[in-house]
């Protein structure tokens, strides 16, 4: 178990190069899930040979060949991706390459070392939940790390994905969501017969969550038990769990609160969001003094050279910070799934109210989509997939509710956007923890893990992880 977690921010924030740096100096160097079935076949359709290459050691040929079809000279070169649809033979495409997308993301991080690799499988993604912990797993990933959500079937999923069983949930607990997916014929359960176990670590937000996943992990899943939770308070950026009082974030909400109860359940526990110093070697030691395993830090590396993010939207961030202006605020309804949601106020993005009226309603990625079963007139049932940031028209005559709409924005654009994916018409938006208002910057990820871990310490865990001989990549 590392100390030191390098959190696994979306879209693309926490890709693999990033994640490649940190798990050399020996963190959990973690990439994120979302969006990933629109990155990797941009990254394809540009003829990134890296890409390419790890493509072709997926061990499925029908994956590899969806996958190149959008490589230049490809069948599908300048075609659209496809989004996740209810039919089951229609959406099969989608969720291929979702599946071949998490494995390429995966296993580029892998690369050249022997640390530890892990994936953010956003829970509130429900459509991809599944594919992106299949394609992990045939990558070797070595943890998951699941929020936004509550994972009450992670062991489950990974359990079938592992045996190569079919996969059906109606619902993914707290989405509201059906989510299936047949691998039946994949032989997956020869595929990753010797594979080790991924370590399993849900990402919480109070002692009530905590105590019910790991009551009913145990119950239902043969005793299965978390290899750690991560405790993450409301100042953390991206998506935060709802305030207790469903108001207004108070005492009630900070880890201190529940802290040492969490603690008494004797499960590991990382802390995330809440730092005096940002996430500091300080702060580490401080939570270590209390009885945490080690700190799951975010938005300093956000804002390395490594991250995914935009560079003018990285500079203008840390200039910001440096002049004491970088102002962070938590906006309850922007983001389509309910949660709060960070947001860095920055010219030109979505977070200026003008530029939010002003963009266009769609739901052409389709990540945040949730199911909904409705009535024909002929009285039979069929299921649609809905997002509050879709035009209103259409949401209104699937069955959605026009005060689910209010203030609600496409954040699957804006995000892709703000990882460099250029988008005509659409806006970046840039999400921070509010410790980064207040931590040192370093901009370069090895900087931050020395910082935090000491440089002795991360020079040790790289020679250490260290490979004598590079991994081999078909050619």
């Amino acid at each position: 178990m590392p100390e030191l977690i390098q959190a696994g921010m979306g879209a693309y924030i926490s890709c693999s190069r990033l994640a490649n740096v940190t798990a050399r100096l020996g963190a959990l160097g973690v990439v994120s899930s979302v969006g990933l079935r629109h990155i990797i076949p941009e990254q394809i359709r540009s003829g990134d040979e890296v890409a390419i290459s790890l493509a072709r050691t997926f061990p499925i040929a029908r994956y590899v060949e969806e996958l190149l079809s959008y490589a230049p000279g490809g069948s599908r070169h300048k075609r659209a991706i496809p989004i996740d649809v209810p039919d089951p033979i229609k959406g099969a495409f989608a969720k291929r390459l979702s599946v071949i997308s998490a494995y390429v993301e995966v296993a580029r991080a892998k690369l050249g070392h022997r640390g530890f690799v892990g994936i953010n499988v956003m829970w509130k993604c429900s459509l991809t939940v599944l594919p992106s912990i299949y394609g992990a797993l045939l990558a070797g990933v070595d943890a998951f790390l699941c929020g936004a959500g509550v994972p009450m079937e992670l062991p489950d999923i990974v359990g079938r994905i592992r045996r190569g069983q079919r996969l059906d949930y109606e619902p993914l607990t707290g989405t509201g969501t059906h989510v299936h997916m047949d691998i039946s014929e994949d032989g997956a359960e020869n595929l990753l017969r010797d594979t080790p176990e991924p370590s399993l670590l849900p990402i919480l937000s109070n002692f009530a969550f905590c105590k019910r996943l790991l009551d009913t992990w145990q119950k239902r899943y043969e005793g299965a038990t978390p290899t750690a939770f991560v405790l993450e308070n409301h100042a953390a950026g991206g998506h935060n769990a709802q305030p207790r009082d469903k108001v207004a974030f108070g005492e009630s909400d900070d880890i201190d609160a529940y802290f040492d109860k969490v603690m008494e359940l004797g499960v590991p526990v990382y802390v995330a969001g809440a730092f005096a110093e940002g996430g500091s070697r300080n702060d580490l030691l401080y939570w270590q003094g209390r009885g945490a395993q080690g700190i799951q830090v975010g938005s300093r590396f956000a804002l390395t050279d490594e991250s995914g993010m935009r560079s003018d939207l990285r500079d203008r961030a840390v200039e910001a910070q440096a002049e004491g202006t970088l102002e962070i605020r938590t906006d309850p309804r922007l983001s389509p799934t309910g949660f709060p949601f960070k947001v860095v106020s920055m010219k030109g993005t979505l977070s200026e109210p003008e530029i939010q009226a002003s963009q266009r309603r769609a739901c052409d990625l389709g990540y945040l989509l949730q199911s909904k079963r409705i009535q024909r007139p002929d009285g039979t049932e069929h299921e649609v997939y809905l997002c509050p940031a879709m035009p209103i028209h259409t949401y209104l005559a699937n069955g959605g509710a026009i005060e689910d709409t209010e203030g609600r924005a496409c954040l699957c654009n804006a995000l892709l956007v703000t990882a460099g994916f250029e988008k005509e018409g659409r806006v970046p938006l840039v999400t921070l923890g509010e410790s980064a208002a207040v931590g040192p910057v370093k901009r370069s990820a090895r900087e931050v893990v020395e910082d935090i871990l000491t440089p002795e310490r991360a020079a040790d865990n790289e020679r250490r992880l260290a490979l004598r001989e590079p991994i081999p990549v078909a050619s």
